[in-house]
């Protein structure tokens, strides 16, 4: 079973099998207990990188973030709220429910002599208006990352909704964490900020605005439909080391893929195959 609707339905499918407590101990479990949840995160994923081959230790590790919404028929729920969503079949593109911010591990393993990547949820946090989705996930990545501290690479794997400066900063506080992520085709992208001068006023928070066409070389040969663009007399500088800003265009359309990265020794093709679209042919503009 992938998925549960309610905990009713993970009782009557599984809970019910490997143990004899009724359905109401676990209704009362989840509303009274004091137990720190957010543990059973770090615990997962302890168990799910001892599932890593001695061979394949090298490979990187990805964690996957987004969102998923829950729809309610009732309104009284606690938290229910009115929800945006493309994908929905209800004759409208709104629905009462909830939404919930995932973030799932993908470990490399040998699958019939070849590397695969086994997914594995890693914990859920309910939007609830208090804090921001960006926040959410970045509160996920912070609480399990110290499992993860003997890895040489983790990257983040999510779509243009979460590559905005709440989760995108997160790389900075982590020297083997990374991210690749789709971003808007309208999206901004600036210089580092320079050097403060000791002047009066505030410091600058970013540098001059970078333009796609006169600050970006794109490459000569094509990777699939995708070009490769990258900033021609830009150094870019972290402070835990030289970081890649790569950019994909196609034709007339632009595909932007903003890479941060401290050592990036990956091809362009698993750039672009990473960040959802195929090196072949693009699944999606």
């Amino acid at each position: 079973m992938e998925s549960a609707d309610s905990i009713r339905s993970l009782y009557r499918h599984f809970l019910s099998a490997i143990t004899q407590k009724s359905l109401t101990a676990f209704y009362y479990a989840c509303s009274y207990s004091k137990a720190d949840y957010s543990r059973f995160m770090n615990v997962t994923a302890s168990l799910a990188l001892k599932l890593i081959p001695d061979s394949l230790k090298s490979q990187p590790v990805f964690f996957c973030i987004d969102d998923t919404m829950i729809s309610k028929f009732g309104r009284k729920f606690e938290d229910v709220s009115k929800l945006f969503d493309h994908a929905a079949h209800n004759g409208s593109n709104y629905l009462n429910g909830h939404c919930f911010v995932s973030l799932m591990l993908c470990v490399p393993i040998w699958s019939n002599r070849r590397i695969a990547y086994l997914a594995v949820p890693l914990g859920y946090r309910m939007w609830q208006k208090k804090q921001s989705k960006l926040e959410l996930a970045a509160a996920m990545v912070r609480q399990v990352m110290p499992s993860f501290a003997s890895q040489k690479n983790v990257i983040i794997l999510c779509d243009s909704w979460y590559a905005k400066k709440n989760l995108a900063c997160i790389v900075d506080e982590y020297p083997n964490l990374d991210l690749i992520c789709n971003a808007r085709a309208d999206s901004v992208i600036y210089d580092l900020a320079p050097q403060p001068t000791g002047r009066r006023g505030r410091p600058a928070k970013h540098g001059e605005r970078l333009s796609i066409k006169e600050d970006f070389t794109l490459s000569a040969e094509k990777i699939g439909d995708y070009y490769m663009g990258t900033p021609g007399p830009y150094q870019y500088l972290r402070a835990k080391g030289s970081s890649r800003l790569c950019n994909f265009y196609r034709e007339n359309r632009r595909l932007q893929t903003p890479v941060f990265q401290y050592d990036f020794s990956r091809a362009d093709a698993d750039i672009l195959r990473m960040a959802g679209k195929g090196a072949a042919k693009p699944d999606r503009e």
